[in-house]
Order: C-alpha cells, then structure tokens, then sequence
C-alpha cells in the first residue's frame, strides 16, 4: 500500500494472487479486494474440489473507491480513477474515469482543470 493511501473500516483484501496499491489511494468503507476466484468448469466435480486460481490486481495512484466497491482478480483501475459507490470492477478501468454500476462501466473521463484551493 502506498504512501498516504487509506483504507476504511471493514474492508476486505484477498491478496493470494497479489495486490498493488498505489499512493493517496482512498479506498470506502466495507470494499473489497479479491484476487482469487474458484475453478468451476467442470459439473461432475463439486466447485469447493477444483481448486483456485489467482490473478493480481493493480490499484494505479490516486484513485478513489467509493463504499461498498468490489474489485475483482486480475484488474488494474488506472491512475486518477474514480469508482462510485456500490460497483463490481471486473474489467480494466483506464486511467482518469469515472465508473460506476454492477458490472463497472466508464461513464465520462475526469478531465483536467485549474486547481482549487483546498477547503479548510
């Protein structure tokens, strides 16, 4: 995790296969992180015997995760990213979106602006 990231209260991180958390990254109240999921290919087999597989997720700087977001295995939310409240990140998200829903959906790009100044 980097520096002047935080994690709120129960949050959930299965890192098996590996987590990267960027720096300022905020990360909401009751989300998680997940990079493991179960084999489930074959019906003659119960789902708890077929084992698991891992994939890293990459969590890129400076992104914001609203309360109550899932992040699935094998994905990389890009740099400046925000993802809104309640949302199930199962693909990629590029760097600079807004994402929202079940499953997540880029629905506009942050675009650059002047800085304002902080409220106190």
């Amino acid at each position: 995790m980097g520096a002047d990231s935080w994690l709120g209260p129960f949050c959930l991180i299965y890192g098996n296969g590996g987590v990267d958390i960027g720096n300022n990254v905020l990360i909401a109240a009751h989300s998680s992180i997940n990079t493991v999921s179960h084999h489930a290919d074959r019906t003659d087999i119960p789902i708890n015997n077929q084992g698991i597989y891992t994939d890293p997720v990459v969590i890129e700087d400076d992104v914001w995760l609203g309360l109550n977001v899932s992040v699935l295995q094998g994905v990389r939310i890009g740099k400046g990213s925000i993802i809104g409240a309640g949302a199930v990140v199962n693909k990629d998200i590029p760097p600079y979106s807004i994402a929202v829903g079940i499953p997540a959906r880029v629905i506009r790009q942050r675009a650059p602006s002047e800085p304002r100044p902080a409220v106190e």
